[in-house]
């Protein structure tokens, strides 16, 4: 539409052109014309209003991701930011926003925001060309929260992420386990925008048990960052056991009662069970200390994250050496599900419906075999990272 007007336009332009030149002389008709090019331009513009409206949501979205980042806002976008083909929806939590998640305002072609709903962005579009002109691009981790699973990894990395200086991937990328193979430019393009002001961060659990992983991830970045996160090794297990049992359930399959499953035909503990074999913490760190250094290793207490996770969330912000933001207000205990969510200014948010679930009533007898098995392996592990963490081997 706006080429069809500016042809007119021209046409028209030329034609007044020699009317004046014919009437007044050269002069007078190049500035006649020139007149008319400036309004021309001003009505062009007003037909690309919608156009520029899409580009400016866009950049409201960048400055979400950057400041307050997470599941809560749509990935970037970053391929034809400017095609009004395209259906944009806006953020739930943008800042002075009233909207709720189940209220969240749609923009698109058919229906461009008016004029009072452009100007609401604007000054946090600002905030989003400020973050282009720092070089917001994907890059490749600078820190891995590589375990160590149902210890709280997924809890951990939501707390993180209410730090400005961390942009974490949303989803679990598995590239040093069973992705590797499609190589850095692959796992770079899954990574969230970021300045380079922030650190990028990535959490898959099963990397700490992974065979190749150590050396994997050295090759990519010796200097990289770990967190792992533990718990009671006891514990871990049968949350372990739990969440596959409901996997089974969903499919119509029955799994084993859990006692069958961690003794042994000699009525010792079955070390060949999975969930046994991860709860070994020692041998896995063991195998990552021979590439890495402890310096570059950070223990996370899954137990107090639940029971208490500001002093931990604050020694995670001391080690990746980020600025002093995470304050205690930002977590809220949840009475219903028994932990705590995370609250700002903008939302509070808590963990997913399946997280918390149950644990079934396990045999004493299994337990105590199950606590007397890991009390050795338990002990290593406080003399390697050099930490007690009090593991109540007497209480689920």
């Amino acid at each position: 539409m706006v080429t069809y007007y500016t042809r007119c336009l021209v046409k028209s332009t030329m034609q007044a052109a020699g009317i004046c030149h014919w009437l007044v002389g050269r002069r007078k008709a190049l500035l006649f014309v020139a007149v008319l090019v400036l309004f021309g331009l001003m009505f062009s513009a007003h037909f690309s209003y919608s156009k520029h409206v899409h580009k400016v949501i866009c950049s409201v979205k960048q400055a979400n991701k950057y400041y307050f980042g997470g599941e809560a806002f749509q990935e970037v976008l970053e391929a034809d930011m400017a095609d009004t083909n395209s259906a944009l929806s806006v953020s739930e939590n943008i800042p002075g926003s009233n909207t709720s998640s189940s209220q969240k305002a749609e923009i698109s072609q058919s229906k461009p925001p008016s004029k009072k709903e452009y100007h609401t962005y604007v000054s946090h579009a600002r905030r989003a060309h400020k973050l282009e002109r720092k070089e917001l691009k994907r890059r490749l981790p600078q820190a891995l929260v590589i375990g160590v699973r149902k210890c709280g990894t997924r809890a951990l990395l939501e707390m993180m992420r209410m730090h400005p200086d961390i942009a974490a991937a949303n989803a679990e990328q598995h590239f040093f386990d069973e992705n590797y193979h499609h190589g850095y430019e692959w796992y770079r393009k899954r990574m969230p925008f970021s300045t380079p002001e922030q650190i990028t961060i990535e959490k898959t659990p099963s990397y700490f048990i992974t065979e190749e992983g150590p050396s994997r991830v050295k090759k990519m970045n010796q200097s990289l960052r770990l967190i792992i996160i533990v718990r009671d090794p006891t514990i871990r297990t049968i949350s372990d056991y739990s969440q596959i049992k409901q996997t089974m359930a969903s499919h119509g399959k029955v799994a084993k009662p859990f006692e069958e499953l961690v003794i042994g035909s000699d009525g010792e503990i079955d070390v060949t069970y999975k969930a046994i074999q991860i709860s070994l913490y020692q041998k896995h760190l063991e195998a990552w200390l021979n590439y890495f250094p402890m310096e570059q290793i950070h223990i996370v207490d899954g137990d107090k994250l639940i029971s208490d996770p500001f002093p931990e969330m604050k020694a995670v912000e001391k080690f990746l050496k980020l600025q002093d933001y995470i304050k205690s207000n930002n977590f809220v205990y949840n009475s219903t599900k028994g932990f705590y969510c995370i609250h700002s200014e903008i939302v509070t948010k808590c963990l997913s419906e399946n997280k918390g679930r149950p644990h079934p009533d396990v045999n004493e007898a299994v337990l105590k075999k199950l606590r007397d098995f890991f009390t050795p392996f338990n002990k290593l592990f406080y003399e390697r990272v050099g930490r007690h963490f009090k593991w109540n081997e007497d209480n689920r």
